[in-house]
């Protein structure tokens, strides 16, 4: 199981993606921070931008189907990455399997 962590820039529909990744059976469920603000420099000044960070629970094996689908339905690169789980209860990893696809 892991954590799928979305940086969607903030003209994209952070609610939109998380239904359609849902009805999918991509993840088992998401929660999404709107207007979360990254900062980096480009060019030696800084440079700031605004996300809604999506936090999914998923299996480890359906990783590359969501990124994928993820890519291909926003049309743009998006940062993804993810981290495992490596311990949780029953009822987590029920909400997790029974709310996802079978692989």
């Amino acid at each position: 199981m892991v954590n799928v962590i979305i940086y969607l820039k903030k003209e994209f529909k952070a609610e939109e993606l998380v239904c359609f990744l849902l009805t999918e059976k991509l993840i088992a469920s998401a929660s999404i921070d709107a207007n979360n603000i990254s900062y980096k420099m480009v060019n030696d000044k800084l440079k700031k931008e605004v996300y809604s960070v999506i936090t999914a629970k998923s299996k480890s094996l359906l990783l590359d189907k969501i990124i994928t689908t993820v890519e291909e339905r926003i049309g743009v690169e998006v940062l993804i990455n993810s981290t495992p789980i490596v311990g949780s209860n029953n009822f987590f990893y029920e909400l997790v399997t029974k709310n996802t696809i079978q692989k």
